[in-house]
């Protein structure tokens, strides 16, 4: 009987060994507490398996969304004639270890940091650099193609030395803001930190060198972190709907009497996917739900280990959500966009004459054409969409920056409103594209 069950212990030695040396991506490594597992948390956060702290970790990313958030104001600060761009350069760069953070000013409840440095010294320009071969469709500078960062570094200094709005009627605040929420934040959270999941895998059950995460953790909270949403973004005692989402912005979850920017700010993308959500008539939504709901059950995933296969679901969930909100705001901006061109020529004091780029008159129309065209721009940024090539659009969205094109276009001098009546139409004539490219209903481009 001792030698029976001497040799089934040693079988059942073998047979671990065995299962334990396959190589699958489905292999499921007991976590490094021991075995146990956790269950889906309601916020973001999670408990390190190395030790007792929280393991989440993504200032860089705090730090760059506050950026792109307040560059649009400093711009308008710096604008000329004869103005200065030293400081959006340096906001750019986020060289100045002094600079205040403009988004603390407008909070009701002190904010826990005074000066981007406080949060981060991570900067805008290297990301850019990451995107350098990802054109602008249309645009150009002496005959060749233009990239974001080429291209916002132009724009900030033009926008300095001769005004934020340019003579052919292109508000550089908003379309640089735009395009740096695409460029930067949307690129890195789904094409960079997203396609590294697959390499992750084999070191998922140990520390990042002296880190307390691991390295797929890692690279799953700082996609997080660029979706801009507060660690409890979609619990009812702060922030009881879509519309708090929209307007409140921050909460002081612990009580403590301060804003804390990592953990209880809400900001770009995660704003703009509550706005789309407060959508009358919409069949397509719960983005905000859809989004913060799968990185809860992808990072839980990461901890407990599971295979690659259903963290990848929690990933795809959250890579289409995503560029369907990146293409419903462009959406909504194209409908503002000819909405206001209709308003304006069936107004019965519409002057064509007067309605000139930087004129009073189109100041509405010129912001919601840079806002179409900046947003429109991060469709280009997700590489896990089937309508880009590492930047190059397909032809259908390719011919959707063809209408739009690289500037607003207005009356003729003469008063007539021909081109201008079918740059409209052209524009209305897009919600038939996008209803074909994101799977949007006729009641979500009607009303997004």
């Amino acid at each position: 009987m001792k030698l029976k069950n001497i040799l089934l212990y040693l079988s059942s030695l073998m047979l671990f060994a065995i299962i334990g040396c396959e190589d699958s991506d489905d292999t499921v490594v007991a976590p490094a507490t021991g075995g146990t597992t956790i269950e889906t948390p309601t916020e973001y956060d999670f408990t390190s398996r190395f030790d007792d702290n929280s393991s989440v970790s993504y200032s860089g990313q705090v730090v760059r969304n506050l950026l792109i958030g307040d560059i649009k104001g400093q711009m308008t600060a710096d604008a000329g004639p004869g103005g200065s761009s030293v400081t959006t350069l340096a906001m750019m760069a986020n060289s100045d270890p002094d600079l205040a953070i403009a988004a603390a000013s407008g909070l009701s409840t002190p904010a826990m940091q005074a000066k981007y440095h406080d949060i981060s010294t991570s900067k805008l320009t290297d990301r850019l650099d990451a995107v350098s071969t990802y054109y602008l469709p249309g645009f150009e500078y002496n005959g060749s193609p233009v990239n974001a960062g080429d291209a916002i570094t132009g724009w900030v200094m033009e926008a300095a030395a001769a005004g934020i709005t340019r003579a052919n009627g292109v508000h550089l605040g908003q379309i640089t803001q735009k395009t740096l929420w695409g460029a930067v934040s949307y690129w890195q959270a789904t094409s960079k930190y997203m396609s590294k999941l697959p390499d992750d895998v084999a070191t998922n059950g140990e520390a990042d060198g002296d880190d307390n995460y691991t390295s797929m953790e890692h690279h799953w909270d700082e996609s997080f972190g660029y979706f801009g949403a507060a660690v409890d973004y979609h619990t009812a005692t702060s922030y009881a709907d879509d519309n708090a989402r929209k307007t409140q912005k921050f909460f002081d979850t612990n009580s403590d009497g301060s804003i804390d920017f990592k953990s209880e700010f809400t900001t770009g993308w995660a704003v703009t996917a509550a706005k789309r959500d407060l959508c009358s008539g919409c069949t397509t939504g719960d983005f905000t739900e859809t989004i913060f709901n799968a990185y809860l059950e992808g990072r839980t995933l990461i901890t407990n280990q599971a295979p690659l296969a259903e963290i990848l679901v929690q990933r795809d969930i959250i890579s289409t959500t995503w560029e369907q909100v990146v293409a419903a705001v462009t959406m909504h901006y194209i409908n503002d966009t000819w909405e206001e061109i209709y308003a304006q020529v069936t107004a019965t004091d519409f002057d064509a004459a007067a309605f000139t780029p930087g004129s009073a008159a189109a100041a509405d129309y010129e912001t919601y054409w840079a806002e179409m065209r900046g947003y429109a721009h991060g469709l280009l940024y997700n590489d896990f969409s089937a309508h880009t090539t590492n930047g190059t659009p397909s032809t259908a969205l390719a011919a959707v920056f063809t209408v739009m094109g690289t500037a607003p276009v207005y009356p003729d001098a003469d008063g007539s409103t021909t081109a201008f009546v079918a740059y409209h139409d052209a524009l209305k004539g897009l919600k038939s594209t996008f209803m074909d490219l994101y799977n949007f209903s006729q009641a979500d481009v009607d009303n997004f």
